[in-house]
């Protein structure tokens, strides 16, 4: 069983850049319109398509006895599909029948911020379950015309991204809650804040946190654990410190903190400092006494410089 996940983990994975090609043509077909609106809900009909197309494919490549195909998750489970076995029963309130989930978010690269949170519970995630991010944009088709283009995406096990998040989240003061001594008062059996994130405010950044930690009375929760972006950021040289760490020992986080600066450079800008920028400059034959946009270009154009970023200490 463990081969069969292994290889159906690894055939999802590669198989999603010629999805998100397949999905492209299809939008650019299909859902050419003017103007592009921000909040149509287009993210969200992305990451759909992403499970249609993707059974396209897997149904390809699919052989008798272990034959598997991607099923949308029913009711408000937290994720948003599992990979299951194409002609098994499939139970999901028990994963009876399935291989691993994926958690698919969408950014669109034209809006500030992202709305999108990853902010399930580490606990709750098992070994192979994966995330997905789709980052898209409205791109012009001719002169009047646009449609939602996928630019990149970054499909890794979802367990390391959240020990990233949750290390990070901690390094800015952040905390998590312990059963055994819940602000709630709860009876430690039958406590269900443990492990809820807590700001560095100690107020509770999920809703399901202790009832006690409200922000306020109106405001139910912080919200500000798990955003794709913002979870990424420091605020002091023991957090810099911590992003380092992890994103030199652990690959996939890597490829994640390379994929979420590969599209939003000014994040990659910003968490590192002038004088790094121009060690590494040096490093790789480019001129350190440059103006640091032309100097952050040139760095840029250079293939591996995000492995030598991820050398820095």
């Amino acid at each position: 069983m463990d081969d069969i996940k292994t290889q159906a983990h690894n055939t999802v994975m590669a198989l999603t850049p010629k999805v998100c090609a397949s999905i492209n043509q299809f939008s650019a077909d299909g859902f050419k319109t003017r103007g592009g609106r921000l909040g149509s809900g287009m993210g969200l009909l992305l990451e759909a398509m992403w499970g249609y197309h993707m059974n396209q494919e897997l149904e390809n490549l699919n052989s008798s006895g272990n034959a598997v195909e991607i099923a949308w998750l029913p009711d408000n489970e937290y994720n948003d599909f599992a990979c299951v076995f194409q002609d098994r029963d499939w139970f999901p309130n028990n994963r009876t029948g399935e291989l691993f989930r994926i958690e698919a978010k969408s950014m669109n690269l034209s809006a500030d911020e992202s709305k999108a949170h990853f902010d399930e519970l580490k606990k709750n995630f098992t070994g192979n379950d994966l995330l997905l991010v789709l980052v898209w944009k409205w791109e012009e088709l001719d002169k009047q015309r646009v449609y939602p283009r996928i630019v990149d995406s970054f499909v890794g096990q979802a367990t390391i991204i959240a020990e990233l998040r949750d290390a990070l989240h901690i390094a800015r003061g952040g905390s998590f809650v312990d059963s055994k001594k819940c602000p709630d008062g709860c009876d430690v059996k039958t406590c269900t804040h443990d492990g809820e994130p807590l700001n560095a405010a100690g107020k509770r950044e999920r809703l399901s946190g202790p009832n006690s930690l409200r922000p306020s009375a109106n405001v139910s929760f912080a919200a500000n654990f798990g955003g794709l972006i913002r979870m990424l950021k420091t605020n002091s040289a023991d957090a810099r410190k911590v992003f380092r760490e992890v994103r030199k020992n652990n690959e996939v986080a890597h490829q994640y903190i390379s994929f979420i600066h590969r599209n939003l450079p000014s994040e990659e800008k910003n968490q590192y400092l002038t004088n790094e920028w121009r060690i590494l400059a040096q490093k790789l034959g480019i001129k350190g006494d440059l103006e640091i946009e032309e100097l952050l270009s040139q760095i840029r154009s250079k293939e591996n410089y995000q492995e030598m970023l991820r050398e820095l200490d």
